[in-house]
Parts: structure tokens; sequence; C-alpha cells
């Protein structure tokens, strides 16, 4: 080897040295920042609990949930987690909380710094701070002007403000005590229902003289279990039979239900069991688009069980809520426990197509003689004499056994004479007629 090559050879070493050390360098480096791309955040305050508490709630157990989830909100608010405390809170509950997070949620501006689920639970807030505030009662006092130094307290914490409707607990016992200069304190005891709006005249008597009577109605004696009794019974128009066939002719069923009403809020639940008399006296009937010999003088003793259940809205009229409006409709199933459908061959008197309202009833094929037309063995109707008992529905008859209840709309009018009593006034449209129904209601 020369002597040039070997000193550039000797020139090259310090290089590629220096070289080798910058790429070693580099490569450390990126090492080092890959490697730190790939290790797990560093978690943060309130992260374990709030995984935990989504957890616990997403499976129902909402209980277990609270104190993890209420940790890491305290720890660092995030609107996903707040939105599933406040989820918590209503499946125990505990509305007021609820809404006052839901309303906290709904009123933050969605940024950069806001995952997709807290943009979407802040979208989300906004419908559920709507819905747990209807079900939120409220009390609003009506302090008449010339009351001076007016205080009024619910359960010893005082009203700032007396002339703006004040949110509640609901069913929980809520003391209210009324106090304004020169007259006397007035203490009740209240107990709203979920979505109750109540309202109270604040009426003192000066000192001295007897307390005026309160106008409202005192909750703790407005009971949310009632049990009833009164009339129910239907009216079918004969354009209802006429739906399905010619002839027939106006009915009324008389009957009565027991009840046992659950009230929640503006809301009513009713369970019935009511009992209907569908009777029917001699009526010519024929199927629809049949000839005049087809005709039948069809009788009922029909004995028939209805249970119900229906679910009415209430809309108050007065102040001291004693008239309301109901609104609603239910579902249900009747059973014919006793009686028959009886079918008997019609024919007319002069043996001339004519009124099938003065048609008689056949004796047997062809009696009286020369009914033969009307009177006869040639259809499915061959023994339909001497007051023939239909089959039921089920055996290809057309006697009811098992049959569909529904009434819809039902609108009515409920009066509260006192605290505890209720008479219920209402109508409806239903599968067997018009339905009317009068009874009253006892708060157990």
């Amino acid at each position: 080897m020369s002597k040039r090559h070997s000193s550039a050879r000797l020139r090259a070493r310090p290089a590629l040295r220096s070289a080798s050390r910058s790429g070693a360098f580099v490569c450390a480096a990126l090492g080092l920042f890959l490697c730190l791309r790939a290790s797990p955040a560093r978690a943060e305050a309130g992260d374990e609990e709030a995984r935990q508490g989504l957890a616990l709630a997403k499976a129902g157990q909402c209980v277990e949930a609270l104190p993890l989830l209420e940790e890491a909100e305290a720890a660092r608010h995030r609107p996903s987690t707040a939105l599933v405390l406040a989820d918590c809170y209503v499946n125990t509950g505990e509305l007021l909380q609820a809404g006052v997070l839901y309303h906290m949620v709904a009123d933050e501006k969605p940024t950069r710094a806001h995952s997709a689920a807290d943009r979407a639970a802040i979208k989300a807030a906004v419908r559920k701070a709507r819905e747990v505030d209807a079900r939120i009662p409220t009390i609003t006092f009506l302090v008449p002007s010339e009351y001076e130094g007016v205080e009024i307290t619910l359960n010893g914490d005082p009203l700032e403000r007396t002339d703006e409707p004040r949110k509640v607990s609901p069913d929980v016992t809520i003391k209210v005590v009324m106090r304004a200069k020169g007259r006397k304190e007035r203490a009740e005891e209240l107990f709203l229902a979920e979505g109750e709006r109540r309202v109270i005249d604040v009426k003192l008597a000066p000192r001295g003289q007897e307390s005026d009577k309160p106008s409202s109605i005192s909750p703790k004696s407005e009971p949310r279990l009632w049990l009833g009794a009164g009339y129910r019974g239907y009216v079918v128009p004969r354009f209802v039979m006429n739906i399905f066939g010619d002839g027939g002719r106006t009915v009324a069923v008389p009957g009565g239900a027991a009840t046992l009403t659950r009230t929640s809020g503006a809301f009513d639940y009713a369970f019935s069991l009511g009992y209907g008399a569908y009777f029917l006296g001699p009526t010519p009937f024929k199927p629809s688009g049949t000839p005049d010999t087809e005709y039948e003088i069809v009788e009922s003793d029909l004995h028939a069980l209805e249970a119900t259940f229906e679910v009415r809205y209430n809309v108050m009229l007065d102040r001291s809520r004693r008239w309301r409006l109901r609104i609603g409709g239910g579902v249900g199933v009747g059973f014919t426990f006793l009686g028959g459908l009886y079918r008997t061959q019609a024919f007319p008197a002069t043996l001339t197509p004519g009124d099938p309202y003065t048609y008689a009833k056949c004796r047997g094929p062809n009696d009286p003689a020369g009914s033969y037309r009307y009177c006869n063995q040639l259809d499915k109707d061959a023994d339909h004499y001497d007051g023939y008992a239909d089959k039921s529905w089920f055996d290809r008859g057309a006697r009811p056994l098992v049959y569909p209840w529904v009434a819809l709309p039902e609108i009515g009018i409920s009066f509260h004479p006192s605290p505890r009593v209720a008479i219920d006034l209402d109508v409806a449209t239903s599968l067997s007629g018009l339905m009317t129904s009068l009874g009253v209601r006892f708060g157990l």
C-alpha cells in the first residue's frame, strides 16, 4: 500500500468516528422519543376513581359508583364524568343534585381541551336538564302586597326570593314557616310528588285573630294511593253495529268498576276491575252484503269482567287544586264469564221482505208453512232455532269470550271536595262503545 493511500485512510478515521458518534446520538434520541410515545401517559388525579365509577354506573350499580364519581369530579372536573354522576343522582332519587349538575354541564362551551366524550356529554346535558326540571316539584308563594317584613323558611332555610318558584325534593316532608310583621306565624308540613307545582296563598291573620284557613290542599292529607268505585257503562250505537252488518240497535251496557289509583306528580296510574252487563233484546241482524233471507233474531245476556290499566294526566284548573282536567287512555282485557249469545232464524210475517224489525222467529224448518226461503236447513245456520246458543270466537262462533279493551282518548273532570276525597267523571271512546264513568275515590 502506498504512503499516499495510508495517509488518506488515517485522515478519514476521525471523520468516521465523528459520524458514528452523531448517528448513535440520533438513534438514541429517536429511540427515546419512540419509547416516550409508546409509554402510557401519567395518570392524572381522579382518573382511576372515574374509571371505576363509570364501569359501575354502566353495570347499573349507581349506589357503589356514586362515591367514586364524586371523588373523581372533586379531583378534576370532566363533563363526561359529571354527566354520569348526575345520571346516578337521578337513579337514586336525588333530583335536585342531578339538576344542578346537568345545568352546570349544559352551560359549558366545548373547547379543544374537551374530548369527544366530553362534547357528547355537554350536548346530552341540555336535554337531560330539561327532563329532570319537569320532574322536580316546585312551591310558589303568593304574598299579599300589603304584608311587610315577610319571611318564609323551608326546613329552616330562608327563601331569598318569595316571588319565584322554589325547587324542592320530591317525596320528602318539608316544613314551611311563614311570618310577617304584625301577623301570626303560620306553619305547614308539605309533601310534594314528582312534577307537582304547588301554589300557596300566604294568608296570615293579624295578631289576636284566628288564622285564615289555608286555601291550598295540605299535601300531607292528599295521599298518593286511592281506592275508588263507581259506575262504568257503555253505549254501543247502532251505526257501530252496522260496520259489521245490517240491522242491530243502540245498546246501553250498564256496569261498574273498582279502582286502585297511584298518583305520581301530575299523573294518575289506575288499575281497575270492572263488570259489564252486555244485554241485548231481540234484534234483527245479518252480515253485510247478504240477502234478506239471512236475517236472524239475535239476543244476549252476557256478563263480562274487565281488567284495565289507565294513565291520566292532570291539569289544575284552579289555584286551590280542587278542579282538575284529566286526559289519558287505557288498555286491558275482557272476559265473558256468564251468559250467552242466542241466534234464531227470522222471517217476515207477510213472507215479503220489508222492515226487518217486524220479523219474527222461525219455529223450525219451513215453520210456519211457506217460510222455507227464510226458515230452512240449507246453510251454516241450519240449527239456529229455539234460541240457539252460539259458540265462542275460539270455536268458530260469534260469542266473544276474551276480548281486548282499549279506551283512547279518555277525558274527564276530577273534583276534590276535600283533600282525601275525589269525584271523577270521565268519557272515552273504546272498542266496547262510548264509555262513561262516574266514581268516587278515597285516599288511603
